[in-house]
């Protein structure tokens, strides 16, 4: 019981003490430190925070209206999309596929805001939410293991999907995708 106070008021201090920073120097450090943590779990390192942990903090972050400029919603959006996800009957299911979708409105936002590197996670993000909520992709950035053969598949891929919208996000053509990895079969609706 005593924890679970704790832990807000210790959480409210940090963001507080983060958004004064905010306010001096433009780009959230938070945000920047989230990320180099996200990026050094993918990486094998071990790290204090899990990307519950952090996802909560964006959340919160978001919640306050603490994301000022772009990087700060590209930086948002990367933690995001690592919402932590389960095997269920040799599938992969999101625990909050809603994340993917929230960081795919970020990353647009900080591209038309100028910042360049969120074009191609555009696609991916959207790839990422329609994979976990129906089953298939627009554009063909999203892989996942094969349970039974520990290899990389790319997640069934809308064909109504033009090669010229790919090239925009900076997505290769479909025929160089399925060059690299093989499609799964796509999900039998009941």
């Amino acid at each position: 019981m005593k924890r679970s106070r704790v832990l807000p008021l210790y959480l409210t201090f940090i963001l507080c003490s983060y958004l004064t920073l905010i306010e001096a120097y433009g780009q959230n450090p938070l945000l920047r430190e989230l990320v180099k943590e996200d990026q050094a779990s993918r990486n094998g390192e071990k790290i204090a925070r899990t990307d519950g942990e952090r996802i909560k903090i964006v959340l919160a972050l978001i919640g306050q209206e603490a994301l000022v400029v772009p990087e700060d919603k590209f930086n948002a959006a990367l933690v995001l999309q690592h919402t932590e996800g389960t095997y269920c009957d040799k599938r992969l299911l999101s625990k909050s596929p809603d994340n993917y979708l929230l960081a795919h409105h970020l990353f647009q936002s900080a591209f038309e805001s100028g910042y360049k590197d969120a074009r191609y996670f555009i696609a991916a993000s959207i790839d990422r939410y329609l994979s976990f909520t129906e089953g298939y992709q627009k554009y063909g950035t999203n892989r996942i293991i094969n349970q039974e053969t520990g290899k990389e598949e790319l997640v069934p891929i809308d064909r109504k999907t033009p090669d010229s919208e790919r090239a925009k996000y900076g997505v290769p053509p479909l025929s160089e995708l399925l060059k690299r990895f093989p499609e799964q079969a796509a999900r039998k609706t009941q």
